[in-house]
């Protein structure tokens, strides 16, 4: 259940991926039709995941629309219960036809379903905002709050500035106020914003370049920006901020190398940038609502308990942060190849050894956000990991399509038919099964005509907003509770050749596929199908591991009743 995704040489396109302790990383998906020029954020408020970007390049322009989606998961419900609705099994006595209707009915539902889990397609904010970096986001006390670099002048002086606009709501949809710039930013130059909420406020982070400084302000209740402490010169690690000719380096590169890294964590504010305006190793501090902490590296220490070259990390652009699990989670770009990394603080552990992301390349900074999905009463928590694309895209080589599975009495096979691909649900649409059924001739070393019946299974379960393949957990792997393939001719009412596969398991990449060689056949017109009685799944990721906690099933998220899937075949 792939996105129709545009490949390009420089991809702009948005890849997701979820993390948990215990399975790690999710492969990447691509968001299709949303493209960005750099770097994501995200943020949640009141049950919506929103992310903003600053949409696909335009041509050498500096300053790009800001433009936004967002994804409900509530919103599907309905969705949800319509497809349980459909799914009923009919009354016994129901005829063909009904059973047809009830078919078409599921696969209807399924297809809106499916529609209704896509997060919606960019729109612009207010109606049109323009920023030279990419924005901050926040969930301030239920508002979604932004902040974006505007530059005036650009080719007089390239003078940035900090504005700020919210989320409002105007006839029951939403609708972005009108910026407004933001006061107590001085004779400045602010860049790289980032904010959290903190203690109840919002506290809002970027860098001086003509300071030579990090500043801190907070939001009071006013609306207004005040610096932290009322200091109006409040900094944080300025021996860090190497020096620069005022405006020199912005002018050049049209910002930051990336956003300062914020996020609250274990009652502190966390702080993580780079120690350069391009990149550079990585510097963690944190603020406890009166003062901020010494300057440290993000970085794990050697054995003898120090920082060295070979532990510094060092990033090309900035690090995202959040807080799950009970560990700050970091992850940034790497400067030494287009990998992203990840590495977690405690506040016993502190830095622990980075991981380079396998499948998950880019060389800007990502977005991350803990959030919540599942079943209602089974929902499980994760991270949200959003970013773009290398500036050098090379498409991957093609898989090798799969190799048939070699029976030892056939000598030659004939033109293989496909029958219809059908998708079966379980309870609220969090795990599926799509199959289908294949019919090859073949010839037997003993000249015996014959035909391979082969069942093709995919299944996979919903979680973070995308369809992945199902191989389990630790606890429950998905395999066929029974499943019956019959074989007879159009027409006749008794079968002519049955097999029987229940307890067949699906494979680490969700797969179950398995041939049955049928003999003895009479030349004719055969058909060839899944029971739709006596085909049922269960098992897989959604196997409700908790002692009953909701539902008195623990096979009630993973159990798939099949529906019928067939072909036909001349021998």
């Amino acid at each position: 259940m792939a996105d129709d995704v545009k490949q390009q040489e420089d991809d702009q396109n948005l890849w997701r991926a979820v993390y948990t302790a215990e399975g790690g990383w999710s492969p990447a998906v691509a968001y299709a039709h949303h493209f960005s020029v750099a770097a994501p954020v995200l943020a949640e408020a009141d049950g919506t995941l929103y992310c903003v970007h600053r949409g696909a390049r335009r041509g050498e322009a500096e300053q790009l629309p800001v433009v936004w989606t967002s994804f409900t998961p509530a919103a599907a419900q309905p969705f949800v219960a319509a497809l349980e609705e459909a799914s009923k099994p009919l009354a016994e006595g129901a005829t063909a036809e009904q059973a047809e209707q009830r078919q078409a009915k599921i696969q209807a539902a399924a297809a809106a379903l499916t529609e209704a889990r896509k997060w919606t397609p960019d729109r612009h904010v207010w109606p049109r905002v323009y920023s030279a970096e990419t924005p901050a986001l926040v969930n301030d006390n239920g508002t979604l709050r932004m902040v974006f670099t505007q530059v005036d002048s650009w080719r007089s002086g390239a003078t940035p500035s900090l504005w700020e606009t919210h989320l409002t709501n105007e006839g029951g949809r939403p609708v972005w106020a009108e910026p407004t710039p933001i006061r107590g930013t001085g004779r400045e130059y602010p860049l790289a914003p980032a904010m959290a909420e903190f203690n109840g406020a919002v506290h809002l982070l970027y860098v001086d370049p003509q300071g030579r400084s990090l500043r801190h302000l907070v939001r009071d209740a006013q609306g207004g920006w005040r610096p932290v402490g009322g200091a109006a010169d409040s900094k944080i690690g300025q021996e860090r901020i190497p020096s620069l000719q005022e405006m020199k380096h912005f002018r050049k590169t049209s910002g930051w190398a990336g956003n300062l890294g914020l996020a609250v964590h274990d009652g502190q504010l966390h702080l993580v940038f780079p120690h350069g305006p391009s990149g550079g190793y990585l510097l963690h501090s944190a603020f406890d609502g009166d003062k901020w902490g010494p300057v440290q590296p993000a970085s794990p220490k050697n054995a003898e308990g120090e920082y060295d070259r070979e532990t510094v990390q060092v990033s090309r652009r900035s690090a995202a942060l959040a807080s799950f699990g009970g560990k700050l989670h970091a992850v940034y770009p790497s400067a030494k190849n287009d990998k992203l990394v990840h590495l977690t603080w405690t506040k016993d552990g502190e830095w622990s050894q980075p991981v380079e992301l396998e499948g998950h390349d880019s060389n800007n900074t990502p977005a991350l956000l803990t959030f919540r999905e599942g079943p209602v009463g089974e929902e499980r928590e994760a991270l949200l990991l959003v970013h773009r694309g290398v500036n050098r895209y090379v498409p991957p080589v093609p898989p090798a399509p799969p190799a048939p599975p070699s029976l030892a009495d056939v000598a030659s096979r004939g033109t293989t038919v496909t029958g219809e691909t059908v998708s079966d649900y379980g309870p609220g649409a969090w795990s599926c099964v799509t199959h289908r059924i294949l019919a090859t001739p073949a010839t037997l070393k003993n000249g015996d005509k014959a035909l391979i019946a082969t069942v093709d299974m995919t299944a996979e379960y919903y979680w973070g907003f995308w369809w992945y393949r199902d191989s389990g957990s630790s606890y429950s792997k998905p395999h066929m509770s029974s499943s019956t393939l019959w074989i007879r001719k159009p027409g006749d009412k008794n079968f002519a050749r049955h097999a029987d596969f229940a307890g067949g398991r699906f494979d680490s990449s969700g797969k179950f596929r398995t041939d049955v060689l049928i003999t003895g056949l009479e030349p004719g017109t055969y058909e060839i199908g899944l029971s739709s009685s006596k085909s049922v799944k269960i098992g897989g990721y959604w196997w409700i591991e908790h002692h009953f906690k909701v539902k008195t099933d623990r096979e009630y998220y993973t159990q798939i009743e099949l529906t019928k899937s067939a072909t036909t075949i001349t021998v």
